[in-house]
């Protein structure tokens, strides 16, 4: 399965857009961060993960986050099988939709997948409230290092 195939699963099936996000999110760094639709994709979950929080000052600002990457993550996004034209007329539309615009043989795919698709065994105020509950360990370490490397970058370029 695509991760784009998997991200639609989740947002359709479950409406796990925490999930969404994170699924395309290790496709994208997997890519070197150039694979722009799937930029833009983690940007629409984010939206409506701030919208289901009543977080309406957030998913503006990710709404505009995306409108300024849509032109260049346009060829990336149909090129995954979305119809851009409706997800572009969509982004006007509030509320947003739960269901993804895509082209006929990508939504085949996707409604064939759908019945196999595991359920998820979360409760709807665990959806709301995920990103409190994840492991935050890994990134926290990570920036930290990052933190220090350029800790030592610039005391090595300071003069003594």
């Amino acid at each position: 399965m695509t991760p784009f195939i998997h991200y639609t699963l989740l947002f359709e099936c479950h409406a796990d857009y925490f999930e969404c996000h994170e699924v395309l999110e290790e496709a994208w760094q997997a890519d070197g961060r150039r694979h722009h639709g799937y930029a833009a994709l983690i940007q629409y979950a984010v939206i409506h993960y701030h919208l289901r929080r009543d977080t309406l000052v957030g998913a503006k600002k990710s709404l505009r986050l995306l409108r300024r990457k849509i032109d260049i993550a346009s060829p990336y996004l149909n090129e995954l099988g979305l119809d851009v034209d409706s997800f572009v007329a969509q982004l006007d539309e509030w509320p947003l939709h739960t269901k993804l615009p895509l082209q006929q043989d990508v939504r085949d795919t996707v409604e064939s997948l759908k019945p196999t698709f595991p359920s998820t065994d979360l409760s709807f105020e665990q959806l709301v409230h995920k990103h409190l509950h994840r492991d935050r360990s890994e990134v926290i370490t990570e920036r930290e290092l990052a933190l220090l490397d350029r800790q030592r970058t610039r005391n090595s370029a300071s003069p003594s």
